[in-house]
């Protein structure tokens, strides 16, 4: 008997063990989950002191949510915060349109700056709205450079996505044909990001290192190796290094080669920037045999803004190969010429079905259709905006279609062009994608009435991302509708429009953020 009560009594200190550690596991995990959301309640009873010092631990430690809530949390710690805050802030990048980790950190914790209630916020408020502002102008002047003034971002960003394509592609037929041996070449035109660095290695590693000459004679002499894939690499190599004395011998290359080496020449010779490569272009773009090299040439003719070539690209929206017609297209938006126009309407209304037939098919194409929108919004214009209506409100077009037609109107910003995407967001019984590509459009045209939408959808859980992103977008003409917004009772839509006061970074936004707060 006593053995019996022996084991009822080890088995009762088991289980009370067990329930013990269970609520020590669980107390564990509640204090982790909530690091996440960093409720200061977590670490009720400890100092302001050791709560924030936890804090600033959870911004080291933490994932994007935890950092996002910690520095939130540390906001309500006054000046106690303030200090580390400053530290911190002083040491993050500039915002980069709102778009980078870094610049997302960096505005909530001068919002969280805010929040403490320091004297020293206006002054940093300042001094990083301006250190903003010039960072903003400097990314202006390049990207003004680099994309030829007012061509849309969509359009730009439409042709780099080409461009990664068909570096991917020119990789996969090196692989196939060389296998192991191009490994080096194959990453390097896989890469986002396109520099010089990882093809000259490459080039130079198959050349003799005894061989007379600097580094760019070394290449240049490379491009009559007898290796197929060192060619290819000393013509990317030049042409991220813009060494127009590669011209000629690259001009070769695409008329005598063989088809990957003039693939690589047809790319390397848009990022020349040499004009004399224009009628070549433009003969190789009517007459080469092989889609993928008419395709790359069709980019860097847009590349090289030869508006000579504009004929030549209108004749490639009737090519045999839907990949060809639609760079052509995206080329001719990118220049912008109206002569454009016409053709890029045919090229639509030939792909459409009519009493169960299409003119042609391979503009029924998706990626076609795109691209031929994107470019009349490029090109702009009565005839450019009526066919985009009618485009995007157009039941059965395709949906990736009628959204890419909305951003091209966003991108004429007309009177029209801004009622018929009001029309469109304003139809509940419309797609969700349609109608987000219609409010992120209106945030293009920099319509300030827009910024009152925009404000309204502000939390909203269907509208709320796409309305934040369009007001950052629209920048100065949303700062007056925002300011007045600071007014607003409800804390968490306070706390939103702050955030993208902050991201904007406009001067007149300091003063009242500071009222807002105190």
């Amino acid at each position: 008997m006593s053995q019996v009560k022996w084991k009822i009594s080890l088995l009762f200190a088991l289980i009370t063990l067990t329930i013990f550690f269970s609520l020590l596991l669980s107390g564990d995990k509640f204090i982790e989950s909530n690091g996440n959301a960093t409720n200061a309640t977590a670490v009720a009873g400890v100092s302001s002191e050791n709560q924030v010092t936890y804090l600033i631990n959870r911004l080291e430690t933490g994932d994007r949510e935890t950092r996002l809530n910690s520095i939130a949390e540390l906001g309500k710690f006054g000046k106690l915060a303030a200090n580390v805050l400053i530290e911190r802030i002083e040491n993050v990048e500039p915002i980069e349109a709102g778009n980078s980790s870094s610049g997302e950190i960096k505005s909530y914790m001068l919002l969280a700056l805010l929040e403490t209630g320091d004297e020293r916020a206006e002054s940093t408020l300042s001094g990083n709205f301006e250190e903003n502002g010039a960072s903003n102008r400097t990314a202006a002047d390049a990207a003004g450079k680099q994309s030829q003034g007012e061509v849309p971002k969509d359009i730009m960003q439409a042709i780099e996505t080409k461009d990664k394509a068909m570096r991917e592609s020119l990789a996969r037929s090196l692989n196939m044909e060389y296998g192991n041996d191009t490994d080096i070449l194959e990453e390097a035109l896989k890469a986002e990001e396109q520099n010089s660095t990882l093809y000259t290695s490459f080039a130079l590693s198959k050349i003799d290192p005894e061989e007379p000459g600097n580094e760019t004679e070394k290449l240049l002499n490379a491009l009559k190796s007898e290796n197929g894939y060192v060619r290819v690499a000393a013509a990317m190599a030049l042409g991220q290094e813009k060494e127009k004395a590669a011209t000629d011998p690259l001009l070769k290359m695409l008329t005598r080669d063989y088809p990957l080496a003039k693939y690589s020449a047809s790319m390397a010779l848009g990022e020349l920037g040499d004009e004399k490569a224009i009628d070549t272009l433009m003969m190789e773009l009517k007459n080469n045999e092989k889609d993928y090299i008419r395709s790359s040439i069709a980019v860097s003719l847009g590349k090289l803004e030869a508006e000579e070539a504009v004929p030549y690209l209108i004749e490639r929206l009737r090519d045999s190969k839907a990949s060809v017609r639609s760079n052509a297209a995206l080329t001719l938006g990118r220049m912008g010429n109206e002569s454009a126009v016409e053709p890029l309407i045919d090229v639509l209304a030939s792909g459409k079905e009519a009493e169960g037939r299409r003119k042609d098919n391979l503009n029924a194409n998706a990626d076609v259709r795109k691209s031929v929108v994107l470019a009349l919004g490029g090109i702009g214009g009565p005839k450019a905006t009526e066919t985009l209506t009618g485009v995007l409100t157009d039941d059965g077009e395709m949906v990736e279609v009628r959204v890419a037609a909305a951003s091209a109107l966003g991108n004429i910003g007309s009177p029209e062009a801004v009622s018929t995407l009001k029309m469109v967001f304003d139809n509940q019984t419309m797609n969700m994608g349609i109608r987000n590509g219609a409010l992120l459009a209106l945030g293009k045209t920099k319509n300030q009435e827009a910024a009152g939408v925009f404000i309204k959808k502000l939390g909203d859980k269907d509208f709320g991302v796409s309305a934040r992103e369009a007001l950052i977008n629209m920048g100065e003409p949303a700062v007056e509708p925002l300011i007045e917004n600071l007014k607003t009772e409800d804390l968490k839509i306070k706390d939103e429009t702050a955030l993208i006061l902050i991201e904007i970074g406009d001067p007149r936004a300091v003063e009242p953020l500071i009222q807002a707060y105190q």
